[in-house]
């Protein structure tokens, strides 16, 4: 049996288009993966922001109320 040093470039070749392809995928994944803690950061900020104003509001309205009496 003779060495194809052609098939061997070939398969070579394939291999590394292989491990490219799986090394973009985890690229990709970690990218996907990173923005959902900015996201729910950004979001229990405002879910904060808005119970604090709320709060403020509600006194305000129990201030009001209590002159008002």
């Amino acid at each position: 049996m003779m060495f194809n040093n052609y098939l061997y470039e070939k398969a070579v070749y394939e291999r590394h288009k292989d491990l490219q392809r799986e090394m973009e995928q985890l690229r990709l994944l970690a990218r996907l993966q990173r923005p959902r803690h900015s996201l729910r950061r950004h979001i229990a900020e405002r879910v904060g922001i808005f119970l604090i104003e709320l709060g403020m509001k509600l006194k305000q309205g129990a201030r009001l109320e209590a002159d008002t009496q």
